[in-house]
């Protein structure tokens, strides 16, 4: 047994003996390996280049056209179009109104069209318009070669009886000419009286109030004295003589002294922005005043109440009005209280963001779909002037929370909206310098860019 032992012990010996020395010479003949870090694996080559190269045509899509291009322009009467499509004349226009449960086939019929013609007709037209949509009142210009009518969208459809290819029918666009008008006027006692005596249309001074009305008080900070100032462009359409719209450019106001100024532009087709000459917004996150035509009967501060006579704080202003006068939301938002409310009778309370909130008391009611959790737009109506809770007549009151904290309304710092992008900028400078040239090829200087005369300063 201890031969077997030993005989065993030295063949191990005898095996483990050339291994040991075999390694011991690797290891002398391997070489260190150094590397600045971590070795990157190459790049997968790109497969398309084993490929012969061959050009390869790609067309690009085309852009859709404008239809002002491509659409013929509408024409005053039916027979003047079907001289122009056929080159031979037609009976002139009759006009007829499409009455209340009738179809273009009735009225077609009713003009004196014959039943295949009339199939035709409408077949023809289908393609071009909701037949179904047609309103009642639309009147329709028939003559015995054709008809035509205007749809909501400002076009004319004209359905045309071809000698030779028969009906047909087609889109025209309707001639519209645009004027630019630059007006200008000092306020006595109204800013509607002063726009009134310029001719300044209804629509342009709407908006123009709405843009000013971010920053002035119309109600409040007007003076005699004051100065306004707009340009804005008329859309005429030639064949009715109707104007079709209106569209404020520049909106400009000398109020005490102080100029402010605000021009439209458009943001790539996406949403119209106002702003002054360096590129800040009118607008505000908060309206000051969200009811028109009212009269601040409280303000913010100590004062007697009326109906306990106790001197107390009120947190919030008056807004005195008839009774059911329009209130406005001051800021877009989501309502978070929507009801009765104590003394305050018929309330809404709104969140604007995290820091700001409004709220509107003793409404007479509470407009449709105001509810809580509901989103609600700048300017949309909320609801209508009361004396609902706890009050001794019709009026508003209207609370501005930062901060859960209720603070004046009235003289509260209100921040402004975004600025212009940058990309944007110098496109919304050229549209600056397209206003003050318009402005001044009418002969017309603006005052907001004119310096005050010492005498307007209140310096002698």
């Amino acid at each position: 047994m201890i031969r077997t032992m030993a005989r065993l012990k030295a063949g191990r010996t005898a095996l483990i003996a050339p291994a040991l020395a075999l390694l011991a010479s690797a290891a002398s003949a391997m070489e260190p390996v150094r590397s600045d870090g971590m070795p990157l694996p190459q790049s997968k080559p790109d497969l398309a280049l084993l490929y012969p190269a061959e050009p390869v045509e790609i067309s690009l899509p085309v852009p859709r056209p404008d239809p002002q291009t491509i659409l013929p322009r509408a024409t005053r009467t039916v027979a003047e179009m079907y001289l122009q499509q056929t080159g031979t004349e037609t009976d002139k226009d009759a006009l007829y109104t499409l009455k209340n449960g009738e179809g273009l086939g009735k009225l077609l019929r009713r003009a004196g069209y014959e039943a295949t013609d009339v199939a035709a007709a409408v077949d023809a037209v289908s393609g071009r318009a909701s037949l179904r949509a047609l309103p009642v009142g639309l009147d329709v210009r028939v003559t015995p070669g054709g008809f035509a009518f205007t749809t909501r969208n400002g076009r004319d459809i004209f359905a045309i009886d071809d000698p030779e290819e028969g009906w047909v029918a087609f889109s025209a666009i309707r001639p519209v000419e645009r004027y630019l008008s630059f007006a200008q006027g000092v306020i006595n006692d109204s800013i509607y009286r002063a726009a009134a005596d310029s001719n300044i249309p209804d629509d342009a001074l709407a908006e123009y109030v709405r843009i000013m009305g971010f920053s002035v008080d119309f109600q409040r900070e007007i003076r005699s004295g004051d100065a306004f100032e707009l340009l804005y462009e008329q859309q005429i359409d030639q064949i009715s003589g109707e104007k079709i719209a209106t569209k404020l450019h520049y909106a400009g106001l000398m109020l005490s002294g102080s100029q402010l100024g605000f021009y439209r532009f458009d943001h790539d087709g996406s949403r119209v922005g106002w702003y002054d000459r360096n590129g800040n917004s009118a607008a505000r996150t908060l309206i000051r005043t969200p009811i028109s035509g009212a009269r601040l009967s409280s303000s913010y501060g100590m004062r007697k109440h009326p109906i306990s006579g106790y001197n107390r704080m009120h947190k919030g202003v008056d807004f005195a009005a008839p009774t059911g006068t329009p209130i406005i939301a001051a800021g877009s938002g989501v309502v978070t209280k929507s009801g009765w409310l104590g003394s305050y009778g018929r309330y809404i309370r709104i969140r604007h963001n995290s820091t700001y909130d409004t709220a509107y008391a003793h409404m007479s009611r509470i407009a449709r779909g105001i509810t809580p959790g509901r989103r609600v737009e700048q300017g949309q109506i909320i609801g209508y002037v009361g004396s609902s809770g706890r009050s001794t007549g019709p009026h508003l009151h209207y609370e501005i929370l930062v901060n859960n904290r209720k603070v004046n309304p009235l003289t509260v710092s209100l921040p402004t909206g975004e600025k212009i992008p940058a990309e944007l900028l110098a496109d919304f400078r050229s549209q600056v310098e397209l206003v003050e040239a318009e402005v001044l090829a009418t002969g017309s200087v603006r005052f907001a860019a004119m310096e005050l005369l010492p005498s307007e300063r209140g310096v002698n």
